[in-house]
Parts: structure tokens; sequence; C-alpha cells
């Protein structure tokens, strides 16, 4: 029986979100990644026909939405 090889390097999408998990990443649904990237909030990598998302960017997108917000009392 042959043994079951592992790459010795990380593929290149390694860290790479598609559609559906960056959705879920962000708690959003998936037209709201693909409007958000019409809107030219994050960027994009596309391979081969596959639009893929970077979590570093999404992530980055997140922290620009944070704003102070105080407590009504």
């Amino acid at each position: 029986m042959a043994a079951i090889r592992t790459p010795k390097f990380a593929p290149a999408t390694a860290g790479l979100l598609c559609d559906t998990e960056a959705a879920a990443h962000m708690g959003i649904c998936r037209a709201g990644i693909w409007r958000r990237l019409k809107e030219g909030a994050f960027p994009c990598v596309r391979i081969g026909g596959r639009t893929l998302f970077r979590r570093a960017d999404l992530d980055a997108y997140i922290q620009r939405q944070v704003v102070g917000c105080e407590v009504a009392r």
C-alpha cells in the first residue's frame, strides 16, 4: 500500500477564503460579501476563475468599521 504524501509547502491558496467562508467569517450573507467587494471595501484574489479573500483584508475591514458607542442611561 502506498503511503500518503503530504506537500512540503503550503498551497498558494492557504489562508484564502471563498465567498461562503468569508461571509461566515464576517457574519454576513454571501451577497453582502459581493456587495462590499463591488463597493471597494476590500480586495480579492482571483486565481483560475475563483475569487478568494484574504482573512487579513477582511479583519482590517472589520476594524475600520469600529465606532465609539455610548450607552444611554
